[in-house]
């Protein structure tokens, strides 16, 4: 899958992508309040530590998803996360696509010796699919509140390949 850097005219399709708070949540966690709209998106794409990608449908060469990346040079890591894919497309391996391309740019990117992310253990497609690109649950990080239920976010990491 191809990666391009992510553009301000990509907000209004990133937001198509996620119609209900459940969505924006399984997403970005409490990053963000609902209703999720263009400024919020704008003040996130403000983080200069953060690379942006749109990921390329292969067929069309229209969006298809997008990741990012934080670097943290001080603690010696870096941090892949908002990985989204336009719900169309799903079941069809495009978001394995999209994470192997995006841990692999990622690696290529930097120096850092560890990719992290975080996941939410109820989300047991991403995890196994995280768990098959050679990350490893780390832990429980945080209990978050999402309508009433505590939705428990885990650490996922990755140690670059010798």
């Amino acid at each position: 899958m191809q990666l391009r850097t992510t553009a301000r005219t990509d907000l209004r399709t990133f937001l198509s992508w996620l119609p209900t708070e459940t969505d924006m949540w399984m997403w970005s966690g409490p990053t963000f309040t609902w209703p999720l709209d263009c400024g919020q998106l704008e003040k996130y794409f403000g983080d200069d530590r953060r690379l942006y990608w749109t990921a390329l449908n292969p067929n069309s060469g229209l969006a298809a998803g997008h990741a990012s990346l934080l670097v943290d040079d001080d603690a010696k890591t870096m941090r892949i996360g908002f990985i989204l894919l336009d719900p169309d497309l799903r079941g069809r391996g495009l978001g394995k696509d999209l994470t192997e391309t995006v841990v692999r740019a990622g690696f290529e990117a930097t120096t850092l010796p560890v990719m992290k992310l975080g996941v939410y253990a109820h989300n047991t497609r991403a995890r196994d699919l995280y768990k098959n690109l050679g990350f490893e649950e780390t832990g429980l990080v945080l209990g978050t509140e999402m309508g009433g239920v505590v939705w428990q976010a885990l650490e996922m990491e990755r140690h670059r390949a010798l």
